[in-house]
């Protein structure tokens, strides 16, 4: 009767590793997705560059030049107007902008960060723009501004949304 007994808790402890060791077996053993290669010193650069490339095309005073840097679902915030989505309604605001007379304008990025998971970059900076008011008078304005980029699946960049905003005191209201 006490060998039945032992061998009844034998049975049963192997039965307990065993389950133990196939519990806990798959967990250790199975294929884990490698980690993904950390890309972000190379996805701010090519951020900072699309950015840069980006002011550089807008001298040419081509809507379209600059337009080519949003996605389809960008969202503009100029300055003292509504938002702005869609390529054809950012064009138009684009376009206006760009036919200022003697327009002259450009940015530079001062921070860019990619987000761990390597799809999402942010970026803010400085502009400087000048153009003549109405009248043919000068105007020129600095500030800064602020961008969300998203990696595409081609693997390059785009701005998903953009504003700016002046650091000079707001013009008085006209009477």
């Amino acid at each position: 009767m006490a060998k039945q007994r032992n061998r009844g808790i034998l049975v049963t402890g192997a039965c307990l590793c065993i389950s133990l060791v196939l519990f806990f077996f798959p967990g250790c053993s199975s294929t884990q997705q490698p980690a993904q290669p950390d890309t972000r010193v190379a996805d701010e650069a090519a951020v900072r560059k699309a950015d840069t490339d980006w002011s550089n095309a807008a001298q040419s005073k081509n809507p379209d030049a600059w337009v080519a840097f949003y996605t389809d679902e960008t969202v503009v915030l100029p300055p003292n107007d509504k938002l702005t989505s869609g390529k054809d309604n950012i064009r138009k605001v684009v376009g206006e902008l760009l036919a200022m007379p003697g327009l002259v304008m450009s940015w530079q990025p001062t921070k860019v960060e990619v987000a761990r998971s390597g799809d999402l970059a942010y970026s803010y900076g400085t502009y400087q723009v000048s153009f003549n008011d109405p009248s043919g008078k000068p105007v020129t304005d600095h500030g800064k501004y602020a961008e969300v980029w998203k990696k595409q699946a081609d693997g390059g960049w785009k701005c998903v949304l953009d504003t700016w905003s002046s650091d000079l005191p707001a013009a008085p209201p006209s009477k």
